[in-house]
């Protein structure tokens, strides 16, 4: 993925972020891409829906909830 601000291409960024949902903390490895330039975080659908996944995956875990699958 380029950078909407310098055209350049931008690397896969990693970090354990702390996140809600349904007004509980999980943490996940958050994924995004990053302008070296900007520093700018960038997620395109792909890196969004993984995001939202792990932390519905959580919450269904905590809760015995059945997975889709």
């Amino acid at each position: 993925m380029d950078s909407p601000f310098t055209g350049k291409p931008m690397f896969r960024y990693q970090e354990v972020r702390s996140l809600s949902f349904r007004k509980e903390s999980f943490e996940i490895v958050f994924q995004a891409f990053k302008c070296e330039d900007t520093e700018e975080l960038f997620e395109n659908d792909e890196l969004a829906t993984l995001n939202y996944n792990q932390l519905v995956n959580q919450y269904r875990a905590k809760y015995n909830i059945p997975f889709p699958e």
